[in-house]
């Protein structure tokens, strides 16, 4: 139980030092402003596939209760 304890503790203080590495080191001190570009177009790819894949667990979470979200892709019914 202190292992999980001692783990739980290290991770939540290490998330600090993260966020300290990735702001100063990698986007405030880069030398490069290709590897700032690369940082921000990869945020903005896993933020829109994560905002997608969100949508689509709620709407079918709502859908088993009847609520029906408009679809992201449908083209309508073809009758």
């Amino acid at each position: 139980m202190i292992a999980l304890i001692d783990f739980v503790s290290r991770l939540v203080g290490d998330v600090g030092r993260f966020v300290d590495i990735f702001l100063n080191d990698l986007i405030l001190g880069a030398a490069d402003p290709l590897s700032v570009l690369l940082v921000l177009v990869g945020q903005v790819l896993i933020i829109a596939s994560v905002a997608a894949f969100g949508y689509a667990v709620v709407g079918a979470l709502l859908n088993e209760i009847g609520v029906t979200l408009p679809s992201l892709g449908d083209r309508g019914r073809v009758e």
